[in-house]
């Protein structure tokens, strides 16, 4: 399997915090023209947890614009199962056809909630491809390898998203799925330890504003060659150290490169003088 850059893209807020509309599609554009695989939206990096149902309804909307159905991952998870199943009925209805829905979070659930809460999903999904986003750092839900299979038989579930963890961590969901199954990592700077191991590559947040060593080093996986991908390798790895996976960081990095996407909704620090002057050299030493 050809290993796969999906970008976790960002939300742009205007200064009074409201959705800047216009500002989605250079955004999308931008990555686009970059040949990335696809986009991620409404995701971690997109500051869910911070967007009402009808802003992530534009979201999704404006992607699939840009990208088409196949291109585009629209994040439908929420804290419950009916909020999860309003927005999935939603994405479908707009044309979405590669959905991923975070586990319950905030309170953790156990096994039959999280089983309960997929064959809900499952039940709305139609024909599109449901994927299980994995984030047991931020979500306190921990999914089991064996739970991962045992989603992996509801129809809809073809994959899965895994933030959060190293590459070593998420091998055993890759060998408890089934073989097909799809198995995305969110963890940036191992994107080519994972592709080599077996995963299909990343959904990356630090790839939504410097997706030129991403892009690089997917098509030296891809390609088998080796120098190249050490040659991107060490860009990604500038990329990680600049803006790892802060919004404030991404969104500052953005700005810089001619994409302004306002500040976070979520209550982060700005970047402080130190970290901006990380943003500003990877900024001149990765942007075309």
């Amino acid at each position: 399997m050809a290993a796969q850059l999906i970008p976790a893209v960002p939300v742009p807020f205007d200064d009074a915090g409201e959705l800047d509309v216009k500002g989605l599609e250079p955004l999308y554009r931008f990555l686009h023209d970059a040949g990335v695989d696809g986009v991620f939206v409404s995701g971690t990096t997109g500051e869910f947890p911070a967007l009402d149902d009808a802003e992530r309804e534009v979201v999704l909307g404006e992607a699939l614009a840009v990208f088409g159905p196949e291109r585009v991952y629209a994040h439908v998870g929420a804290a419950s199962a009916r909020q999860a199943e309003r927005l999935t009925v939603r994405a479908v209805a707009l044309g979405a056809r590669l959905l991923a829905a975070i586990t319950p979070y905030y309170l953790p659930a156990g096994p039959q909630g999280l089983l309960d809460y997929y064959r809900r999903l499952d039940a709305v999904a139609g024909d599109a491809r449901l994927f299980v986003y994995h984030y047991p750092a931020r979500t306190t839900t921990t999914v089991a390898p064996a739970q991962l299979a045992e989603l992996a038989a509801l129809p809809s579930v073809t994959g899965a998203k895994i933030s959060g963890l190293p590459t070593a961590d998420v091998l055993p969901y890759l060998r408890a799925a089934p073989g097909d199954f799809t198995v995305f990592s969110g963890n940036d700077v191992e994107f080519g330890a994972f592709a080599r191991a077996g995963g299909a590559g990343a959904v990356s947040g630090v790839s939504s504003v410097f997706p030129e060593p991403f892009v690089a080093l997917r098509d030296a996986l891809n390609g088998g060659d080796e120098q190249a991908a050490a040659a991107a390798q060490a860009g990604i790895e500038q990329a990680v150290a600049a803006v790892g996976g802060n919004v404030a960081l991404i969104k500052a990095a953005l700005e810089r490169r001619g994409l302004p996407v306002g500040r976070p909704r979520v209550a982060l620090d700005p970047p402080s003088p130190d970290r901006l002057d990380l943003v500003v050299a990877a900024v001149r030493d990765l942007a075309p």
